[in-house]
């Protein structure tokens, strides 16, 4: 709120008494019946400096209140005294390195926040004495009892300033994540050469969500920012459908990788433990990593093979799923998809399984968690395991042939 401070001095040069000023100090009165009864010196600053942004304090005003409340005594904060200050322009400005006209600003702005107030003498100088115990007997000068009467809503303004600021880092850092989920699923739709305005409308829904988001920064309207994060759910659920009803349609003949009908994926010539998902990925207090599957060992070094009607016979809770009796590479793909919705598979990472393994890969890996979830061979939820996949596919130390080579020999086996 901002205030015309015009009045008539009747020449004596005497600072004019303004509305403002004289609300400031009715306010001040009005409070002194719930002013602490004593604060820390070094706390008064503290806080002011906190709530400084808040305030719209700049930083040589801050600079030179420091400078005052150095100038005061401990005690003098305490029930029943008035910190007051009583350097001069001059030494401010020898203190401060600035000139007289600079600390003069300064300190306008400070009274005009309702920071400090004008004590004057009959002379219009500055001056005070303190009696042998220390305490302040006489002064005229800067009173700074506004920053002691106003000590609590100064803090909770530095709180609440603090606290706005972290959600808006965070609600940053949560856009930058959609951002991310939806450059990579037009970078994969552009990679299976893939078109359509509905992978452009991805674009325009972050983008759009980003500018309300940063309009309402730039504000300080806490309010419309969450509103805006608050759209980025239907943001990645448009990326879910999507994905799922254009990169994988019913009419997509896909035959599985470079156009090859088969699988082939090519086993590590080191053993590689089985995936463990990280703790930090479920909700599961309890468990840390999946139970480990019976299953037997994998050639070293080998590659496996396998069409699709072969991925559907060694994992039969995907099969439910496929529902063709002679299934391709557009069915086990269709299923997956279905599959990661049911599984609590998250779109993000779905998104990345896609990016860092291609869909053939990808599908594989979601098979893989849901005949290991229908076993109880997870003890995490299945979209951490799933995760923990590909964390693992990102260090490079996924094996999913090795899995598979298990899966395969427990079929062969059973029959």
């Amino acid at each position: 709120m901002s205030y015309t401070q015009t009045a008539f001095t009747g020449g004596t040069g005497a600072r004019p008494i303004t509305a403002f000023s004289r609300q400031i100090a009715r306010a001040l009165e009005a409070r002194l019946a719930d002013a602490p009864a004593e604060v820390d010196r070094k706390a008064v600053f503290a806080i002011v400096k906190r709530a400084a942004p808040a305030l719209g304090i700049g930083i040589g005003a801050l600079q030179t209140l420091e400078h005052l409340i150095s100038y005061t005594h401990a005690d003098d904060w305490k029930a029943g005294r008035s910190p007051i200050a009583w350097p001069s322009n001059l030494t401010l400005a020898e203190v401060a390195g600035k000139t007289v006209s600079a600390i003069k600003a300064r300190l306008r702005q400070l009274r005009a926040l309702g920071l400090i107030l004008a004590r004057d003498s009959g002379h219009g100088r500055r001056t005070g004495r303190r009696d042998e115990n220390g305490t302040i007997s006489i002064a005229f000068g800067v009173d700074l009892s506004p920053l002691r009467i106003r000590f609590e809503e100064l803090r909770q303004l530095a709180d609440a300033y603090s606290a706005q600021s972290r959600l808006f880092k965070e609600g940053r850092q949560e856009i930058g994540r959609v951002r991310r989920i939806v450059s990579q699923a037009v970078a994969q739709a552009a990679d299976m050469r893939l078109t359509g305005t509905h992978w452009l409308d991805l674009q325009l829904a972050i983008d759009r969500v980003a500018a309300e988001a940063a309009n309402a920064r730039a504000l300080r309207d806490t309010e419309a920012f969450q509103e805006a994060l608050g759209r980025l759910s239907d943001v990645e659920r448009l990326v879910a459908t999507t994905v799922d009803q254009f990169m994988f349609p019913e009419e997509n003949e896909g035959s599985g990788s470079k156009n090859d009908p088969s699988l082939h994926i090519q086993t590590s010539p080191h053993p590689i433990e089985d995936v463990q998902a990280q703790r930090a990925c479920s909700s599961d207090p309890t468990g840390f990593g999946p139970v480990a599957a019976d299953l037997p060992e994998s050639p070293s070094n080998s590659r496996f093979n396998a069409r699709p009607a072969e991925l559907v016979e060694m994992f039969p809770t995907t099969a439910m799923y496929v529902g063709a009796h002679k299934p391709s590479w557009s069915d086990i793909h269709r299923a997956a998809s279905r599959l990661r919705n049911d599984l609590g598979i998250r779109i993000g990472v779905y998104v990345d399984a896609l990016e860092k393994l291609g869909p053939d890969a990808t599908a594989v890996a979601i098979m893989i968690t849901a005949e290991r979830y229908s076993r109880a061979e997870i003890r995490l939820t299945p979209g951490a395991y799933f995760a923990g996949m590909i964390g693992k596919a990102k260090r490079d130390e996924l094996d999913l042939a090795k899995s598979l080579w298990g899966f395969r020999t427990e079929r062969m086996a059973a029959h």
